[in-house]
């Protein structure tokens, strides 16, 4: 597991919510450590941050200490490399039980693992953050062990270049996962990222993403993975759900046909409904982004609107947590009227649609930084983007036309 994000300064401004996830981030440590003895696993991984350390209380280091307990009582080791969030200074001043192993140097470090008769069955190769801003490869220090004949596991909390998730996660202790294959190793714990990806099955190299999503952002079953390893060093890998909460971003258009209120709350149930059926029952805190044209568009803009029908579906759809977000609905218009006449708005509604087929017209008419895009972006990617601008621009304008605030 990875990213645990102990203590973490959740930014609601509801008190009980804040209380209440911050609860739930221990729990999911618990269900972890559950989980690895109802298995009799011989070691558990934690590949950094595994708690957030400058707002680590005295009440939740005594937790974190208890749950290592209840591994060291059933023989269970921990090797933990921390991470940007965690790093080893503030480890060190924490009486970790004697099962915890501890990777304290950005320099790589080998420690054995025993099963309970003291035979030597894997090694651990990992390395730890000695700082919260380490930008060096600490992967590509790490030894090639290709003729050891023992299982040899990689512990890293760090950013995988070419993972896909260079644009969510700041570059910390980067590699690429040519540095990770070429190690020969049976399996790589990682930590860092926290959409869960396995980077190489044929490898195990394993992003399991954090241990609980902390916000809508972060949506979606979370957990850890249960590895297996064989005597023919033959790794089997199982995503296990430990957080007892999903967080979700449902959008919810369509609502042409939403007239009054209960028409509206008919449409976001059914639309919600069928979002929340794959995961079964749990505990669901949900975003609900109401998007297009509505005929109660001048109603939702107002907040107390807005809290009454937020607070109404959290009943009816019998969830922890549901705000509503309208900054994407608008007034019921038909763009198509005001196309092709002899006026600014038909003009501008042309050009809108005459950019959204002709490339070469839309990065003329493009400054060249562009809020929002990477500079490094190349042209096809900056065409995707502007084009993406483009999408409900003409109703947009139609409706700070005529018929916006």
């Amino acid at each position: 597991m990875a990213d645990v994000h102990l203590d973490t300064a959740f930014q609601s401004r509801q008190a009980n919510l804040r209380t209440f996830l911050r609860e739930s981030g221990r729990k999911a440590l618990q269900a972890a450590v559950d989980l690895a003895i109802a298995e009799d696993c011989q070691a558990v991984l934690i590949a950094g941050d595994l708690f957030d350390n400058q707002n680590l209380s005295f009440a939740t280091e005594k937790f974190l200490i208890g749950e290592m307990e209840r591994l060291a009582f059933k023989g269970i080791t921990v090797f933990y490399a921390p991470g940007n969030h965690d790093p080893v200074t503030r480890l060190r001043q924490i009486n970790w039980p004697t099962n915890v192993r501890l990777f304290t140097s950005r320099e790589p470090e080998i420690q054995p693992l025993y099963d309970q008769e003291g035979e030597k069955i894997a090694l651990v190769v990992g390395a730890g953050h000695e700082s919260p801003l380490e930008s060096e490869n600490l992967a590509a220090a790490f030894p090639v062990l290709k003729e050891e004949t023992l299982p040899v596991l990689g512990l890293l909390h760090t950013l995988v270049l070419d993972s896909g998730a260079e644009k969510e996660h700041l570059r910390y202790a980067p590699c690429t996962l040519q540095d990770l294959k070429e190690k020969g190793y049976t399996y790589w714990a990682l930590g860092h990222v926290h959409r869960r990806n396995v980077l190489s099955k044929e490898q195990g190299i394993v992003y399991p993403g954090n241990l609980m999503g902390r916000n809508s952002r972060e949506s979606g079953l979370k957990g850890g993975y249960l590895v297996e390893i064989d005597k023919d060093g033959r790794v089997k890998m199982a995503f296990c759900p430990l957080a007892p909460l999903v967080w979700l971003k449902i959008i919810v258009d369509n609502l042409e046909g939403a007239n009054h209120l209960e028409g509206l709350e008919e449409l976001i149930i059914e639309k919600v409904k069928k979002e929340l059926q794959p995961f079964g029952k749990t505990t669901f805190l949900l975003d609900l982004e109401l998007s297009g044209p509505c005929p109660l568009y001048r109603e939702l803009l107002q907040p107390e609107n807005q809290l009454a029908l937020a607070d109404n579906l959290k009943t009816e759809l019998a969830v922890h947590h549901l705000e509503i977000f309208v900054e994407k609905i608008l007034p019921p218009l038909s763009v198509d009227e005001y196309r092709d006449e002899i006026h600014v708005l038909g003009e501008i509604l042309n050009l809108i649609a005459e950019l959204a087929v002709n490339p070469e017209k839309l990065l003329a008419l493009a400054p060249t930084a562009v809020a929002g895009l990477p500079r490094q972006a190349s042209q096809q990617e900056k065409i995707a983007y502007l084009k993406s601008l483009l999408v409900n621009l003409d109703y947009e304008v139609v409706a700070r036309f005529v018929g916006g605030e």
